[in-house]
Formats: C-alpha cells, sequence, structure tokens
C-alpha cells in the first residue's frame, strides 16, 4: 500500500491540482470580466460600494505583502492611507499637478515615509513592533490635524471635482479596479521571485533566513515599502473621489483592521485571499446594514458571522477555493482540533 505522501505527489493527484487550479483561474478570469462590464447595469449605489470594496482589497493586498508573507503584524498601514490621500490633494491645491501625477506623489510620499520608518521599527517583532506601528499611525495623524498651515488642519482640505462630473462615477469604479488588478498581478509577479521566497523564509525562520544569507532589513523594508505604495494609491483616489481630505476621516484605525480582517478572511500568504476577503467582508456588511438598517444588530450577525469563519477556517476560504482542504464537516472540525490554543 502506498503511504498517504506518496498518494500526494502521484501524477493522479498532480494533475487534479493543476485542473483545480485552473478552474480557479477561470472562475476568477470570469468574475473579474463581470466586474469590467458591471458598470453598464448597476446602479449608482451598487457602484459606489463596489469601488469602496476595491479599495479596500487593494489595502488588503498592501497589507498582505507585511502581514500574510512576511509574518509582521503591521497595525499602522492606515497612515499610508492618509499619507497618500494628503500627498495627493496638497499636490493638486498646492502644485497644480494633474490627478495622476499627484496621485503618485502621494504614494511616492507613504513609500518613502514607510523607508524611513521601517528601518527603524522593523528591528522589532511581535508585538513591540505592532505597538509602535499603531503608535506611528496616531502620531502622524495628529501631526495632520494640528499642522494648520499645511494640512489645514480641523478644517481640511478641498479638492475639485472631477469633470465632468456625470462620469466621476464610472473613473472611480474604474481606476479603483485597475489598482486591484495591479495589486493582484505585482503580488504574482514578486511570489515567482527570490523576494517572495526571501519573504516566505522570514516568516518561518527570520534567524534562519539571516543564516542562509538573506538581507532580511532589505526585504522587510521592501515590504513595508510595497504594502504603503498600495494603501497610498488608494489614499489619493478616495481623497479625489471624496473632494475633501480631514485627518479624522482618512487616519481611522479602522481602516488598518478592516484590511486585516479582509486578509485574514480570506487567506494570509496567497495570491487572491485578500480580495476575496474584501469581497466576502464588504458584500456581508452592505446587506446586512441594507436589510437591517436599525440598531446595531448588523453589527452582531457581521461579528458573528466573521467568528465562524475564523473557527473553521483559520487559514482563509483560499484553502478550499484552492483544494488544500475539502469543504466537509469533518475537514472544518480537523481546522479546529488543529488550531485550538
Amino acid at each position: 500500500m502506498k503511504k498517504s505522501g506518496e498518494l500526494q505527489n502521484s501524477p493522479q493527484a498532480a494533475s487534479k491540482k493543476v485542473a483545480r487550479q485552473k478552474v480557479l483561474l477561470g472562475l476568477v478570469g470570469a468574475f473579474v470580466v463581470l466586474l469590467a462590464v458591471l458598470p453598464l447595469f448597476a446602479s449608482g449605489f451598487w457602484m459606489r460600494t463596489l469601488t469602496l470594496l476595491f479599495l479596500l482589497a487593494a489595502m488588503a493586498e498592501g497589507w498582505n505583502f507585511i502581514g500574510g508573507y512576511t509574518g509582521y503584524a503591521a497595525f499602522g498601514n492606515v497612515a499610508f492611507f492618509g499619507i497618500g490621500a494628503y500627498g495627493t490633494a496638497l499636490s493638486m491645491l498646492r502644485l497644480h499637478f494633474p490627478f495622476f501625477l499627484a496621485l503618485l506623489v502621494g504614494a511616492a510620499a507613504a513609500m518613502l515615509f514607510a523607508v524611513l520608518v521601517g528601518l527603524p521599527v522593523l528591528r522589532l517583532k511581535g508585538h513591540y513592533f505592532a505597538i509602535a506601528t499603531v503608535a506611528l499611525a496616531t502620531g502622524v495623524g495628529e501631526v495632520a490635524d494640528f499642522w494648520t498651515d499645511f494640512t489645514g488642519g480641523a478644517a481640511g482640505l478641498t479638492l475639485p471635482f472631477f469633470h465632468p462630473i456625470q462620469l466621476s462615477n464610472y473613473f472611480f469604479y474604474y481606476i479603483a479596479f485597475v489598482l486591484v488588478l495591479f495589486g493582484l498581478g505585482l503580488t504574482y509577479f514578486i511570489m515567482k521571485r527570490k523576494l517572495g521566497y526571501s519573504w516566505l523564509a522570514i516568516r518561518e525562520d527570520e534567524d534562519a533566513a539571516k543564516m542562509m544569507g538573506i538581507n532580511t532589513t532589505w526585504s522587510k523594508v521592501v515590504a513595508f515599502a510595497l504594502s504603503a505604495l498600495m494603501a497610498g494609491l488608494a489614499g489619493g483616489i478616495y481623497a479625489y473621489w471624496n473632494t475633501f481630505v480631514l485627518a479624522e476621516e482618512v487616519f481611522k484605525i479602522e481602516y488598518t483592521l478592516q484590511m486585516i480582517l479582509a486578509t485574514v478572511l480570506g487567506g494570509p500568504g496567497t495570491v487572491f485571499g485578500p480580495f476575496i476577503g474584501a469581497f466576502i467582508y464588504y458584500i456581508l456588511i452592505t446587506l446586512l446594514v441594507f436589510f437591517l438598517p436599525v440598531g446595531q444588530l448588523h453589527a452582531t450577525i457581521l461579528g458573528l458571522i466573521i467568528i465562524l469563519v475564523m473557527v473553521f477556517t483559520p487559514q482563509g476560504v483560499m484553502d478550499f477555493l484552492s483544494g488544500r482542504k475539502r469543504l466537509t464537516l469533518s475537514a472544518l472540525l480537523e481546522n479546529i482540533r488543529t488550531h485550538k490554543v
């Protein structure tokens, strides 16, 4: 009789795995095409909802670089979102840059900040790193709120409307959609390169990665900077779409929690996990708010759903979609036994 490991490595098992991957890619491709043509028949409400979903997915894809692949629990990525928003707004208002150039300036500012703070902060590990990133995000938000001469302070910054205004919903929908595709492509590209393998090595055992000759400091800073890139681009798009930037709005810690939650729900350390998790989270909360508009019952139900997902699929729904686990009651119970504290 063959051993289970031999069965898993058999040609039949390999061909089934390839077939599942092809089916998954086909479904993702069909879903992308559907999203691309959706504005032709979707209402303004759903276009706005999906635009917000895309921005969340893009930020989750960025957080996945540092949190999912590298294994560093960053709780301050909202700082990059806010810097991207302010960088874009200030470039448009003070330097009179066109939107796309201003968007790049905002994203570059977020990346530069990530590199400067990442060099010292990424020397910390575990809860020390998490607390440090929260403190940084809070500090940057406070600076933006009180630096009236530069950021507008409590009065905020007002951006010009997109013209023609009747096409604004389509414009921001598609630019956010392209940002998500860019994030997916960037993730896939990096994880096929040496940099991606270095992230995985750091996540598994950073000391062993150093002994193997991996420049762990450089790898972690690059992951941090790329997560800042995605959040900064999302912040810049949000700023122009919202036509108003205020510190208390763009530095909300709940934005970081949402990107972490989306990544964990979908599957950290996977290409499609953050997007799938963002879709699950945002569609659920939108439907719950829509059907339960009174009180906070929708938040309670959403919390229960998230708890159930986390209990039964600790590694995210991509475990089942990719075929690594079977969606059966025994597999779900085995997940609980494997990951129990």
